[in-house]
């Protein structure tokens, strides 16, 4: 998994067998490790219900994806076009996406 913060934009891409992981009802974590013995996790996880969720608090982020975007996606592969969410946060937006990461899997099949 890779996760990119922008301004007003997080994107979360995985490879293939990720997406599979998902797909069978497990998550997936990043931990990252910081100064002082701290840590910052990102972790996404699929659920049956329709909305996206995000939370987070100072020790990470956690994505909960609905199970039927995610397999529409799987059927639209190979696409470059991914998931993406706006969330409304205190009067601002945070554009959330979820791509699957095909450049991977390309130089996979090259070699």
């Amino acid at each position: 998994m890779n996760i990119r913060f922008a301004d007003r934009h997080i994107r979360f891409r995985v490879s293939s067998p990720e997406l599979e992981r998902l797909l069978t009802g497990r998550s997936l974590t990043l931990d990252v490790p910081m100064p002082r013995s701290h840590q910052f996790r990102a972790n996404i996880s699929v659920t049956p219900l329709t909305e996206w969720q995000l939370d987070s608090d100072p020790t990470g982020i956690w994505l909960t994806l609905p199970r039927t975007a995610l397999e529409e996606l799987l059927q639209q592969l190979p696409s470059k076009e991914g998931l993406e969410r706006e969330f409304q946060l205190d009067g601002a937006s945070l554009r959330v996406s979820f791509e699957v990461d095909l450049r991977r899997e390309n130089e996979k099949k090259a070699a």
